[in-house]
């Protein structure tokens, strides 16, 4: 199976695991049934299903429990500001994590980018613009999850990668409520593509500095949205 057809497979698996959780056939809380039998059920490989339930897991849909299981996770409720306003440095914590480690990945792959981590990378783009003009939100927090996921696997540094990978299973719920404060998925978006062209071009100082400033900007607005109510 092609790589194309490979990234398809997973996206459908997503897409149909949240079916079965937005419809209540895997209530929150519950344990998603094993390895094998979900392959067996949705006739696709384990390293698919792996595949799908790290997005899902990225996106604060699921929690993966090593030597437990994966569990299904209560869907955040509350308005928005009152979860930032609860949550502010858990969130400015997490963003200053990301920002330490994120930009010396992106740095290090536009030094060294294959010509097919580029053409995923446009793809995720592209994925991720398409959904958020179809307004499916989870679909953009989906492939936002999964560009910052790509640029850590093929930087070619697997002890920062790691770290990466540790720090944002933490940020499921925090990448779920910043992609839905106002004007977020377009600037997320648009920081995307900007970030793409440098790595792109093999512009490392650009690449660095456009990673670190998505970053920083996407914490500070979150900070001054929980803060400043009536200016919004």
């Amino acid at each position: 199976m092609g790589a194309v057809d490979t990234e398809q497979v997973w996206s459908a698996t997503v897409d149909r695991l949240r079916s079965l959780i937005d419809s209540g056939k895997l209530p929150p809380g519950s344990r998603l049934p094993a390895e094998r039998v979900l392959c067996e059920d949705l006739g696709i490989s384990r390293g698919s299903l792996r595949q799908a339930l790290r997005v899902l897991d990225s996106i604060g849909y699921v929690r993966i429990r090593a030597g437990s299981g994966t569990y299904v996770r209560e869907q955040q409720e509350q308005p928005l500001r009152t979860w930032f306003t609860e949550h502010d440095q858990l969130v400015e914590k997490l963003f200053d994590l990301r920002a330490t480690v994120e930009p010396t990945l992106a740095e290090r792959l536009a030094r060294q980018a294959t010509a097919k981590t580029v053409s995923r990378l446009e793809d995720n783009v592209a994925e991720m613009a398409q959904a958020a003009e179809d307004g499916d939100m989870l679909h953009v927090i989906a492939a936002d999850a999964e560009f910052h996921r790509v640029i850590a696997q093929n930087a070619g540094n697997d002890d920062v990668a790691g770290l990466l990978r540790s720090v944002l299973a933490l940020v499921g719920e925090e990448r779920r409520a910043a992609l839905r404060l106002p004007g977020q998925i377009r600037k997320a978006v648009d920081d995307h593509r900007a970030i793409l062209d440098a790595i792109r071009r093999s512009d490392p100082a650009a690449a660095r500095e456009l990673t670190l400033k998505h970053l920083v900007d996407a914490k500070i607005y979150a900070h001054d949205f929980a803060a400043h109510p009536e200016e919004r």
